[in-house]
């Protein structure tokens, strides 16, 4: 993917900004989604998974899916000190195959589509693990023509951003509907010397 996320993962959760992201992340999917019942969910490329754990008051059961090793093991340890029952960290490769358990009624995602090739394959995927009347909260960069934010990151093969337009479509073509998007945000960080923000969004959909 470009970026190795193993050495981040003991400090992730150190990082004020990060948290504070997450909890407007976490605001703006409760106003986007109706979450209703204690939803079973699950967060794709979840690192510690943040985001869920900012919701997890209103989460039911939720599986952490990520592919690095250490961000899976610092998420697993973050379900045993916040004893969140019924949690689960899961390491798993979202761009091999079928969705690891489920079938959800919720599934999260912050800033993790970008670093997958084939995201209408991964979205296709997410549309089979999830229930008719489930819903996806999935919150990425805004098209990054300048690829700015991954300047640093060396052989990045992922996407600068998507354009909002792309992402409804590729929703649509794997079967949700009701897809609608919400500001969520910027994202800060240091190019060429100089704080530069990043907008990210949020798309939110029904199966």
């Amino acid at each position: 993917m470009g970026e190795s996320f193993e050495e981040k993962a003991a400090s992730w959760d150190d990082d004020p900004h990060r948290l504070q992201r997450a909890r407007n992340v976490a605001a703006a999917v409760r106003a986007a989604v109706p979450i209703v019942g204690s939803p079973v969910t699950a967060e794709l490329g979840a690192g510690t998974g943040m985001l869920s754990r900012c919701l997890a008051d209103v989460l039911g059961p939720t599986t952490l899916l990520d592919a690095s090793p250490a961000m899976t093991a610092a998420a697993a340890a973050a379900i045993e000190r916040e004893r969140l029952e019924g949690w689960r960290a899961v390491e798993a490769r979202l761009d091999e195959g079928p969705i690891p358990g489920g079938p959800y009624e919720l599934v999260l995602s912050q800033l993790a589509l970008h670093h997958f090739g084939d995201v209408p394959g991964v979205l296709a995927r997410v549309a089979d693990a999830v229930v008719p009347g489930g819903w996806v909260a999935l919150v990425d960069l805004d098209q990054d023509s300048q690829g700015a934010y991954h300047a640093h990151v060396k052989d990045f093969h992922g996407h600068h951003g998507f354009r909002r337009e792309d992402m409804g479509r590729w929703l649509e073509d794997a079967g949700f509907v009701d897809v609608s998007f919400t500001d969520a945000g910027v994202v800060g960080k240091e190019v060429e010397g100089k704080r530069q923000d990043f907008t990210i969004f949020l798309a939110a959909a029904r199966r």
